[in-house]
């Protein structure tokens, strides 16, 4: 099955295809909008939803350069 263009899109921006630097920033920018200092899985798998990338697609690199990026 061939894939459209607009499909690709989808796929990539939901980081099907890897999570890279502009996921991991549209995710802290929601994590940010957050009141506590404490996130918990909740919390993120709710961050990625509103930024609509798929939570289950970090891998422990992504996660650590998402904590990275928080501790700015």
């Amino acid at each position: 099955m061939a894939f459209e263009a607009w499909q690709l899109a989808l796929i990539d921006s939901a980081g099907y295809n890897g999570i890279r630097g502009e996921h991991i920033e549209a995710v802290a920018r929601e994590l940010e909008k957050l009141p506590q200092d404490v996130i918990n899985t909740g919390d993120f798998r709710s961050a990625c939803y509103r930024a609509g990338i798929d939570p289950d697609n970090f891998d422990k690199n992504s996660l650590d350069a998402l904590q990275d990026r928080l501790n700015r």
